[in-house]
């Protein structure tokens, strides 16, 4: 089950100003309104294309008496990580590609 997006107000100030812009600057004809729809549309665009992208790693059902932890992982800790696994993955191929040597009991 995926999170519920929250859409933006119609009334907030940005949209009003962006939908403005689009209406009175680019089919009106009004250079200011245009200057500000563009700006606005723009710095919009901008935010969508760089901004953070959630990660959803679980989605359960609790039960009553459950409970749960959240925490941020830093990007320290996330490269930390993706190291050790790297040198584990690495430890693990070499351990299969070594040949075994033989053990000789010696009887003496």
């Amino acid at each position: 089950m995926a999170a519920a997006r929250r859409r933006p107000s119609y009334l907030s100030p940005f949209a009003l100003m962006r939908r403005n812009g689009l209406y009175k600057g680019l089919i009106g004809g009004d250079r200011r309104w245009l200057v500000v729809g563009g700006t606005l549309w723009g710095l919009r665009a901008l935010r969508k294309a760089l901004g953070k992208s959630e990660e959803i790693v679980a989605v359960e059902k609790m039960q009553p008496g459950q409970w749960m932890s959240l925490r941020t992982i830093s990007p320290a800790e996330q490269k930390a990580e993706r190291v050790s696994a790297k040198q584990a993955q690495k430890s693990a191929e070499l351990a299969r590609k070594r040949p075994r040597k033989k053990r000789t009991v010696s009887s003496s």
